[in-house]
């Protein structure tokens, strides 16, 4: 077996996987691509030979319910990422991916199908049902692709493995966007909910919208525990490529 890196954009997404006991390599990168494929390289750097995108996303699908887990088959990265001009597709490993698929069916629901990132952030329900029509991808997040790059440029094998938090009919409030910018993390000793919750302090206006979505990272969190938990996601399979 590969010693698997994990990315993760965020600290609760990282904790939800425990102490997996395999040796696995856990980065938190922060959110963006930029971010989450310096974070691949170090992993790879440091002895890694297969790499996970773990954490949540905003489903595009709007058959999709928060918790559902997506595991996708193949990750795109939509132009206007950094060094994209078109649309790139990356697939994900199949021994891998079927793996974790199998340990997991019959105690989550999970989807497969194709998993976007996007190089901004996707806030509105308007817009997810836009990219849901032009590029029929179930699920958004900001990090998967810049990881699935990276594996590319190594040869390793590479699989994503996202939770939704926001459904395709939620749009995201703006103060929930500005507490997980880049520059406004909220510190580590808080509680798991404060990243959502510490807006209501700014802007209440939003608040019904904030309480919504702290319910629905409940949701999440305890479904990534539970996607740990079952498939064991860091128990990598000694495959190269996508196949």
């Amino acid at each position: 077996m590969s010693v698997t890196g994990v990315v993760a954009a965020l600290e609760f997404e990282a904790r939800s996987l425990g102490d997996p006991g395999d040796g696995s390599l856990i980065s938190v990168s922060g959110i963006g691509a930029d971010s989450a494929a310096r974070h691949a390289r170090g992993l790879v750097a440091a002895g890694a030979g297969a790499l996970l995108s773990w954490g949540v996303a905003g489903a595009l699908d709007p058959a999709l319910d928060c918790g559902a887990a997506v595991l996708p088959a193949e990750v795109l990265r939509a132009p206007g990422e950094p060094g994209c001009a078109t649309l790139q597709r990356f697939e994900t490993c199949r021994g891998w991916r079927e793996r974790l698929l199998a340990a997991l069916q019959g105690h989550a629901r999970v989807v497969t199908g194709t998993l976007l990132s996007s190089a901004l952030p996707v806030t509105s329900a308007a817009r997810k049902a836009s990219l849901f029509h032009q590029t029929m991808a179930v699920a958004v997040d900001m990090e998967s692709a810049a990881v699935a790059g990276v594996a590319a440029e190594h040869g390793l094998p590479f699989i994503a493995l996202r939770v939704i938090l926001d459904t395709a009919l939620d749009s995201l409030p703006g103060s929930v966007m500005r507490a997980f910018g880049a520059n406004a993390a909220a510190p580590r000793r808080w509680p798991p909910a404060w990243p959502l919750l510490w807006p209501l302090l700014i802007t209440p206006a939003e608040w019904g919208s904030v309480w919504r979505l702290a319910a629905r990272y409940r949701v999440a969190r305890h479904a990534l525990r539970d996607c740990s938990r079952l498939g064991r996601p860091t128990l990598a399979v000694d495959a190269r490529g996508g196949g």
